[in-house]
Formats: C-alpha cells, sequence, structure tokens
C-alpha cells in the first residue's frame, strides 16, 4: 500500500432478538461486508449472512437491518 492511510478491508455486524413464538430462545444473525480487493479499494462490497435462525415478519424487517448497517458505513461503499 502506498497511501499513508487506512483502509477498511471487510466489516462483520452482529445482532440478535428474542426467538420466534414457536421455538423461542435467542436468534443470532451475523452480516459480513466482504470485498475480494478490501471495501475501500473496490469502493463497494457483498453481503454474506450468517444465522442458525433468524425468524422475520415480513420484507421490511431486513430492511431495517441494513439501513443500520449502512449508517456506520461510508458513503457509497455497501
Amino acid at each position: 500500500m502506498t497511501e499513508d492511510r487506512v483502509t477498511l478491508d471487510s466489516a462483520k455486524f452482529e445482532f440478535s432478538q428474542e426467538g420466534n413464538c414457536v421455538d423461542g430462545g435467542i436468534e443470532c444473525l451475523e452480516i459480513r461486508l466482504e470485498s475480494s480487493l478490501g471495501i475501500d479499494r473496490d469502493e463497494g462490497a457483498f453481503y454474506v449472512l450468517k444465522t442458525e435462525q433468524w425468524a422475520i415478519n415480513d420484507l421490511s424487517d431486513l430492511q431495517k437491518l441494513f439501513d443500520r448497517i449502512n449508517k456506520v458505513l461510508p458513503d457509497g461503499k455497501q
């Protein structure tokens, strides 16, 4: 790296919620942002989701998670 700056290579976000009414317990979801050259170098990333179980009522539940992630990322990196 020839530039004198710090670059963002990847990011990981971990979410949890109370389990659904059928299974109960706690549900955990990991969302990683990955890129072949690093998020800053590629100027973007793709999402990787990992979970044993994560219940949603509708698509807006997922959108809220991605909106939360985008709040902490530099503009245009998602």
